[in-house]
């Protein structure tokens, strides 16, 4: 048995970017973690309840442009921004292309459930 999930390109690179700014967000916080920094400290930089902090970093809360920039500036860091066409490479759900087949897109085959 196989499953399959169609999701839309809009839906697919808004969860790319916001899983990217909270993979970067935490990988600072772990830096800064190691540096001595302590999320009571970090709520204190930012006037805010350390509560706040931890639902934004979870995914339970939403994380605005002005709270991103909050949190950069509390961690000492800079944000950079780049918006650039994407690549289009095997392992981006796109079909990869072999020699063995012409440089044709390789064909996926499941097998036939009794769905089917």
């Amino acid at each position: 048995m196989f499953f399959r999930f169609d999701i839309e390109a809009r839906s697919r690179v808004a969860g790319r970017l916001i899983g990217g700014v909270r993979r970067e967000l935490l990988k600072a916080i772990t830096e800064e973690k190691r540096a001595g920094l302590s999320q009571q400290e970090l709520a204190r930089r930012l006037e805010s309840e350390r509560s706040n902090i931890n639902r934004q970093l979870s995914g339970e809360a939403e994380i605005t442009l002005r709270s991103l920039a909050d949190l950069a500036w509390a961690l000492g860091r800079e944000i950079t921004v780049e918006l650039r066409r994407p690549d289009s490479a095997a392992g981006q759900n796109i079909g990869p292309t072999t020699s063995t087949i012409g440089y044709q897109p390789v064909r996926i085959i499941a097998p036939k459930t009794s769905n089917d």
